[in-house]
């Protein structure tokens, strides 16, 4: 078993930082390389299996993975169901240590095995991978920190549904087709049967930090149900007005798309 430690140093308050890596739920919205995460199955309030799927070079990868979280000790311990191979066990917990000035300490630990056989090679490319991309994410963490509570607030949702007079499986096909600017801007992927999740990873606007939505296709009588949901965070301080407009648009961008996906199905 291969063990590595990263740690940072953040200028936030500790228990700000665990709800940030503990909610994966909500951390698309604000982390860029995140595209998806659910709860799959809650064995109690704080064990659950997490499916999660991020995008990497441009695609998307995901896993799941056990987590316990200890809210009152603010430690996060994981584990991965399958460990993407040559690995056959990945596991690790988050610890954030409240300092005397008010920031905290974060420490995060990664202890991996490759297969037998798949020589020495395996693992050190596991931590070469691990090396590179923790320091990087400890650093948007903090990062995030300071910003979080401003994203939250000037984050905007529109949801919308329309009836389609076409099978599901045709007009989940015709979705990705929908989105703006086309689909190479997006990363997509269907989490489930008759859903599909999408985010924005290039050429995003100036004004915009996060855009992401997810389809809904519900076959019922002959036809299908579309719901759409798009969401995006502005790149704030945001004056009122300027939000009033933003809101408008993504109301706006919702009905087209959905207008077309009616116009283009059947």
């Amino acid at each position: 078993m291969t063990e590595l430690t990263h740690e940072l140093t953040a200028a936030a308050p500790a228990r700000l930082l665990f709800d940030l890596v503990a909610d994966v739920v909500e951390a698309p919205q604000y982390f860029a390389t995140h595209l998806h995460a659910e709860i799959v199955r809650a064995e109690s309030a704080e064990r659950d299996l997490v499916a999660r799927w991020v995008i990497d070079g441009g695609a998307p990868r995901g896993w799941r993975l056990w987590r316990v979280r200890d809210t009152e000790n603010l430690l996060i311990s994981f584990e991965h169901e399958t460990p993407r191979p040559p690995l056959t066990a990945m596991r690790g917990e988050w610890r954030f240590e409240r300092l005397a000035d008010g920031g905290t300490r974060l420490r995060v630990r990664h202890s991996f095995e490759p297969a037998e056989g798949a020589g020495p090679a395996a693992a050190d490319k596991v931590a070469r991978q691990l090396d590179d991309n923790v320091p990087r994410q400890l650093a948007g963490i903090a990062r995030l920190a300071g910003s979080i509570e401003a994203l939250r607030r000037d984050t905007l949702t529109s949801v919308r549904t329309v009836r389609v007079q076409a099978p599901r499986e045709e007009v989940a096909a015709r979705a990705a087709g929908t989105l703006p600017d086309g689909a190479a801007h997006w990363v997509c992927v269907e989490p489930s049967e008759g859903r599909l999740v999408f985010k924005r990873h290039t050429e995003l606007a100036p004004q915009l930090h996060a855009s992401t939505g997810e389809f809904g296709f519900t076959e019922e009588q002959g036809g299908t149900t579309v719901r759409l949901r798009r969401t995006v965070t502005l790149t704030g301080p945001v004056p009122e007005e300027e939000s009033r407009v933003a809101r408008k648009q993504l109301d706006a961008d919702v009905r087209d798309q959905l207008t077309e996906l009616a116009g283009t199905a059947g």
